[in-house]
């Protein structure tokens, strides 16, 4: 005997409801995240999701929980194949830097999300599609939540000059395009080179000298004093020269962010 129409529909329903089922526990549960992203990765442990990752880079460093997790190689060239053997459903790629990865991966139909915050507000954007992606929204709402009433926007009488040096050779600094411009703005400050559509410029020090910034942030190990010219800058004049700061506190759009940015407004009030 055939079975009805009515049997083949109710039978298909419970397919479904199955397979949707099976595909939340498996988000929910034994969802496996690989993250090459340290920002994200911070994320993450902040959402209660740690326990996804499956793969790091060896760049991923915080929170120290990070130290039990398999590393797939470093931030620039993380290792396709250690990715592939870690059955990962998803796995964060940060571009541009990590474009190569991104194609390989999408050619072996690995899901990825990419994270490329250009802003502070794409930064939220990214944790709340993160947090949909992991089944994990509520607590990517509270995330935000938390860090815009942290990272509340500071209006000055005056905007101080800022000039942030990411890398002393080439000197690299930071553009409009990123996250950290929008931290410079909000607690206050102007960031000399905001002007320039890039992420990451590198400028010569004769820019910085004619832009004669008042405060001049270092993210990188070395000194900046004895450069010819630089006396005559406003900050080195004031000794108003910080480079005693943690880079990952501004380098990093993540939950310690808030640690940069009452840090910056110390720096600037």
């Amino acid at each position: 005997m055939l079975p009805s129409r009515h049997s083949i529909i109710f039978a298909a329903v419970l397919l479904v409801f199955a397979f949707l089922t099976c595909a939340q526990e498996k988000k929910g549960n034994d969802y496996r995240v690989v993250s090459l992203s340290p920002a994200m990765t911070e994320i993450l442990f902040s959402l209660g999701a740690g326990s996804k990752l499956v793969g790091v880079t060896t760049f991923c460093d915080f929170p120290a929980e990070t130290k039990k997790i398999a590393k797939v190689g470093d931030f620039s060239n993380p290792s396709v194949e250690r990715i592939v053997g870690l059955k990962p459903d998803l796995v964060i790629v940060n571009l541009p830097e990590q474009g190569r990865i991104k194609r390989e991966l999408d050619k072996l139909n690995i899901r990825t999300f990419v994270s490329s915050p250009a802003s502070l507000a794409e930064m939220y954007e990214e944790i709340s599609e993160l947090g949909a992606a992991i089944a994990v929204q509520s607590a990517a709402d509270s995330l935000i939540s938390y860090m815009k009433s942290n990272l509340k926007p500071v209006v000055p009488a005056k905007r101080k000059k800022v000039y942030i040096e990411i890398s002393p050779r080439p000197l690299v600094t930071v553009g409009s395009t990123t996250f950290l411009n929008s931290l410079i703005h909000d607690a206050g400050g102007t960031n000399i080179f905001g002007d320039l559509n890039r992420a990451y410029p590198v400028v010569t020090q004769e820019s910085v000298i004619a832009r004669d910034p008042e405060i001049i942030l270092v993210l990188h190990p070395e000194r900046i004093t004895g450069r010819t010219g630089w006396q005559n800058i406003e900050a080195m004049q004031n000794n108003l020269v910080y480079d005693d700061l943690d880079p990952d506190h501004f380098m990093r759009p993540g939950p310690r962010l808030i640690q940069g940015f009452n840090k910056l407004c110390e720096i600037l009030k």
